[in-house]
């Protein structure tokens, strides 16, 4: 057992329960007059953890990567901070491990545990402990957001300047989830919104169920649309969403591979951040695996690369394996690696490949599916996905699960999940969803993928279908 396990298990000859009042003349403790002391309401921290300036240390026998557990409450511990990024010691096997939090504020007293992941062996978790944070800077934080809409991709980034740019919105009846959110969490304008490609479960909510100007997300009038420079098929989302984009007056720019933040002004939303376009529109030379139609829509997917000093992050639509070639042939290998990577394709087989996660190196990796749509041989076949991030040592989170935290799919609780940095260091922060969204689709949303009506265990209609 290593160290972080075995002397966190706090000495408890003057302490009972954490958080219990303890009669300290009753366990055999120095008493005065009879009077007896009351333990604090709150636990300490273990003995062999401390916290200075915000970040927390502590030792370990053994080599192991650590992470913290925190909250705001005993019995509800939903952030994960990990180490700095610098030299990828959020990846690093370490004995004396340092992880900064990013979410305190004087008078909120923080309750954490320390988390060892040491190769081959189990996660040990020190004991619960708290500590009352003083006056600390407020950090200048980046954060994405996975919004839970039930089926397909949305996805809220909030820049250190403050402004926001929306990538996707679910299917058509999503609409309303992300308006919800958005609304509930004080969004009342948009920067920029994305649609990464042009299949119904990503564009669908962002000109809603009944195609008029009043009724998606596009109703909100971004400052601009961006959008890719060629499609090898085409929606009537998409033209539903061209017409409203003229209607209301929004702009439409289109972005190209290679692009950055510092070319392209529809990308420069914040001077600190660097945007670069790893894919947009149609793949040079692509050849479909499969002689279909269209079966090349979602290889048209935009895919950005998000840098904020030492973090970086990739956020696309549902690029498969060819784009994920396109990619690591088209940029230097070392600058795709990532801290964070949100899973192509809601984490089906045809995408984030061995190689692909080999090159990307994440910590942290998000997939957006909830066990209301995902069940059978298709969740069998996300669970894949998510050892494959696991073997190379990411946490995964998912809408409805994230180990990390303990929280499993049983619960039937969904979460709006959010990976925050301040450039040098991050965390993930679990938010209860609050917002209605669609259950699984009907069929006239099942795609014509064959790989997925098999595992949806139904056929596509010939009408408007889902990637």
């Amino acid at each position: 057992m290593n160290r972080s396990l075995a002397t966190s298990k706090r000495t408890r000859s003057c302490r009972g329960t954490l958080g219990a009042l303890v009669l300290i003349a009753l366990i055999g403790c120095e008493s005065k007059d009879s009077i007896v002391d009351p333990e604090p309401a709150a636990p300490l921290l273990p003995a062999h953890v401390t916290v200075v300036d915000g970040h927390v240390r502590w030792s370990t026998d053994i080599e192991s990567r650590g992470s913290v557990r925190y909250g705001f409450t005993s019995a509800d511990l939903d952030h994960v901070a990990y180490p700095v990024a610098a030299g990828r010691r959020d990846r690093a096997l370490l004995r004396e491990h340092e992880v900064p939090l990013l979410d305190l504020r004087a008078g909120r007293r923080v309750y954490l545990q320390t988390v060892d992941e040491a190769p081959g062996g189990p996660v040990s978790h020190s004991d619960l402990g708290s500590f009352e944070p003083g006056s600390l800077p407020v950090p200048a934080l980046l954060t994405a957001t996975m919004i839970h809409i039930g089926f397909g991709d949305s996805h809220l980034i909030t820049l250190p300047n403050g402004r926001r740019v929306l990538i996707d919105a679910g299917e058509r009846g999503a609409a309303g989830a992300v308006a919800q959110y958005l609304d509930s969490h004080g969004v009342t304008t948009l920067d920029a919104v994305l649609s990464t490609h042009v299949h119904i479960d990503h564009l669908g909510g962002l000109v809603g169920a009944f195609g008029d100007f009043g009724d998606g997300i596009l109703s909100r009038r971004p400052a601009v649309f961006l959008d890719s420079p060629e499609k090898s098929w085409s929606r009537d989302a998409y033209s539903e969403a061209m017409a409203t984009l003229a209607q209301a007056g929004v702009r439409r720019a289109v972005l190209s591979r290679g692009q950055t933040s510092a070319t392209q002004p529809e990308l420069a939303w914040d001077e600190r951040v660097l945007v670069t376009v790893l894919s947009s529109g149609r793949l040079p030379s692509y050849v479909p695996d499969r002689a279909r139609e269209n079966d090349d829509i979602n290889n048209d997917s935009i895919v950005l690369k998000w840098s904020y000093g030492e973090v970086d992050f990739i956020i696309g639509g549902d690029a498969e394996a060819a784009a994920e070639a396109s990619m690591q042939q088209a940029f230097p290998l070392a600058t795709l690696e990532v801290e964070y990577y949100k899973a192509h394709h809601h984490g089906l087989p045809d995408a984030s490949t061995p190689g692909w996660l080999a090159v990307l190196k994440p910590r942290v990796g998000f997939i957006p599916n909830t066990q209301l749509v995902w069940s059978g041989n298709l969740a069998d076949a996300l669970a894949r996905t998510s050892s494959g991030l696991q073997a190379l040592g990411a946490d995964v989170y998912v809408i409805d699960e994230a180990p990390s935290l303990g929280r499993s799919r049983s619960s039937g609780v969904q979460y709006n999940v959010s990976f925050v940095t301040d450039g040098v260091s991050y965390e993930v922060r679990l938010e209860r969803a609050t917002q209605s969204v669609p259950l699984k689709p009907a069929a006239p949303c099942i795609h014509d993928d064959p790989d997925l009506q098999a595992l949806f265990g139904a056929t596509a209609p010939a009408s408007e279908v889902l990637p």
